[in-house]
């Protein structure tokens, strides 16, 4: 028999969302409906475009109350840090889990605690899929034992970094032979300085040591044309190493074309009766 179905309520249709959508659309996702998507109004047309070409038919709307109105059973945010603040607690207080791609919101304590009490008092969940690296099953694994570190260097294409603080750095356009090292240091003060860059290092820190204990060195690397990710981490249950050369989105560079997959896998397994990992 197959578990419930999960009833989904989309925030954003970027390239994450879209490829969540597309996913439903095949069955990739399991069980899984597309009931609401909430979108910015300047959106709302093409997304209807987008939604019809798939044959999806969701409630769509640029309306808050109208999108939680809706019969969703999980609300994914797939729009930016700021849709976790705006809508990740009144989700988990409607009694929907909530699944976060925007984890780099969590560099405030206050939002991560707050959302995670919800959570447990309404009986629901708060989901952190893996994203763009693998490798969080054995850290949450060897974090159940302690960690003594946990570290990840980040090197991205330089037109990665368009669009960010990076280029108040350097000048990326500059960057044609070797690697230019843009940041080192907490991963709290990573999240912040490239919030829509380094997603990678806020779901280590939850999944390991924290935002201040977790370390990150990151780049702007012109000899690379994918997203590498170097994850070190070592405890009680000894020394790991993870390298991860992940293709970039091919709709935006900035992200890896592994996350919107991640995302999928993560709902796949909300009714699967087989889970690996």
């Amino acid at each position: 028999m197959l578990r419930d179905e999960v009833r989904i309520g989309l925030i954003g249709l970027g390239t994450i969302g879209k490829s969540l959508a597309q996913a439903i659309a095949t069955n990739m996702a399991g069980n899984a409906t597309l009931e609401a998507v909430l979108v910015r109004p300047a959106n709302l047309d093409p997304a209807r475009l987008f939604l019809a070409d798939l044959g999806l038919d969701p409630v769509l709307s640029s309306d808050p109350e109208e999108f939680f109105e809706a019969g969703t059973t999980l609300v994914v945010e797939a729009a930016g840090q700021e849709a976790v603040r705006l809508y990740g607690s009144e989700a988990l207080m409607t009694r929907r889990d909530l699944l976060v791609c925007a984890t780099g919101a969590f560099t405030d304590d206050t939002l991560f605690e707050g959302l995670s009490e919800l959570a447990r008092q309404y009986g629901r969940r708060l989901i952190i899929p893996s994203g763009a690296i693998g490798g969080i099953d054995a850290l949450t694994s060897a974090a159940l034992v302690g960690l003594d570190e946990v570290s990840v260097v980040t090197r991205k294409p330089p037109i990665a970094w368009t669009g960010t603080v990076a280029e108040e750095i350097v000048d990326l356009a500059g960057i044609t032979t070797d690697p230019v090292c843009l940041f080192e240091g907490p991963a709290r003060e990573a999240v912040r300085k490239f919030p829509q860059n380094v997603n990678v290092a806020a779901t280590l820190a939850c999944a390991g040591i924290g935002l201040d204990r977790t370390t990150v060195r990151i780049y702007a690397d012109p000899t690379i044309n994918r997203n590498f990710h170097e994850i070190h981490f070592s405890g009680r249950s000894g020394s790991f190493k993870i390298e991860v050369c992940g293709s970039p989105s091919p709709d935006n560079p900035r992200t890896s074309a592994l996350t919107g997959y991640s995302v999928i896998k993560t709902i796949r397994n909300l009714t699967s009766p087989v889970i690996i990992g």
